[in-house]
């Protein structure tokens, strides 16, 4: 397991826990960012997926540098395959993207 190296605390957290097998909780909460205008980065076993708000090609965690990983608007974090997966957005995300983030439905 790879420590995150983020220095900053989440501003919003949120939880996903879906049902329908495999990688359930994972689809709904990409779905979820992909809806509000996030780009969510590549799925490594057992290490964070990359958040930005816009479009953007996020390379695998192991890929990152750590000016990369302190640049990210948030990750997404927990058990991929059976859930629960959690979505933290930091406070240095834009105020567009915490809007984006909060709303109930797109």
């Amino acid at each position: 397991m790879q420590t995150l190296l983020i220095e900053y605390p989440p501003t919003i957290r949120l939880t996903f826990s879906a049902e329908g097998g495999d990688f359930a909780s994972k689809r709904c909460a990409v779905s979820f960012l992909e809806k509000r205008g996030f780009s969510v980065g590549r799925m490594q076993r057992g290490a964070p997926r990359g958040i930005l708000f816009g479009l953007y090609d996020i390379a695998k965690w192991k890929n990152l540098s750590s000016a990369d990983r302190r640049a990210l608007h948030g990750v997404m974090t927990g058990d991929m395959r059976n859930g629960p997966v959690s979505v933290e957005i930091f406070h240095i995300a834009p105020d567009e993207a915490k809007a984006a983030v909060t709303k109930r439905r797109v």
